[in-house]
């Protein structure tokens, strides 16, 4: 086997975790997969890559996490109200409405809540810095150490675990002040809309657990390959528009 065939082999191997892991960090899944790809090429590119299938998956992460960082960048903070602002977007978007009742019963969306739960993790997440949110989803959803999760993201153990502790932080008080699933009085409970609205119903994704940010991260861990579902691509387009808005890019 050529090399190139060895590359190709493992990069396919990788691609939806990494696809996935971009996902949450961008939350658009059409600007993950496009820099999952430029990955790719980048690999194709290099002279010599590492020989070990951990060392080679760990690169795949580092240029990934880069391009996704570098993203973020070039675009601004999130307002973490962006999933309220959308649900009455949508609500008030006749054409929109009458798609997703089309999807009512879809197999497609019988996890809806729980997969709403992860989109809101993204949507959330995207109010962190940019370092915050990698070292969070590298660490705690994609199984790196600390101190592999330094070495993918070229920082030292202690801005790794500042940004961890950081993001734990904000994200904890983002859910305690409008989660409805954690304090029974949180402004949002979308997910659980969704399921009934979808007729899925399965309840309240959370239910069993500590509804705390580790129980979050757990469901992330354990859809680490879950693609994005064709309902929550287009709800990523009335957030664009919601963005677009007068006022939507405001300070988190």
């Amino acid at each position: 086997m050529t090399a190139n065939e060895t590359l190709a082999k493992a990069f396919q191997a990788h691609r939806p975790a990494l696809t996935t892991f971009a996902t949450r960090m961008i939350a658009r899944s059409d600007v993950a997969e496009e820099l999952v790809q430029q990955a790719a090429v980048r690999a194709l590119e290099q002279p010599t890559l590492p020989s070990t299938e951990g060392e080679l998956r760990a690169w795949l992460f580092r240029v990934v996490t880069n391009l996704a960082i570098d993203h973020l960048r070039r675009d601004q903070a999130w307002p973490t109200d962006v999933l309220q602002d959308t649900r009455t977007r949508a609500l008030a978007d006749g054409a929109f409405v009458a798609e997703s009742r089309l999807m009512v019963g879809s197999p497609e969306l019988g996890a809806i809540a729980r997969e709403h739960l992860e989109v809101c993790f993204s949507c959330t997440s995207r109010a962190l810095l940019p370092h915050q949110a990698a070292a969070l989803l590298l660490k705690e959803v994609s199984g790196f150490t600390v101190d592999e999760t330094a070495q993918v993201m070229e920082a030292s153990l202690g801005q790794v675990k500042n940004w961890l502790q950081s993001a734990r932080a904000a994200l904890d008080a983002r859910y305690a002040s409008t989660c409805a699933l954690v304090t029974k009085q949180g402004a949002c409970f979308q997910c659980v809309e969704l399921d009934r609205f979808f007729g899925a119903n399965r309840g309240d994704p959370l239910d069993g657990t500590a509804r705390d940010l580790d129980a979050r991260l757990a469901l992330l861990r354990a859809d680490a390959e879950r693609r994005q579902n064709p309902w929550h691509r287009q709800m990523m387009r009335l957030v664009d528009e919601v963005l677009g808005s007068p006022g939507a890019r405001r300070a988190p």
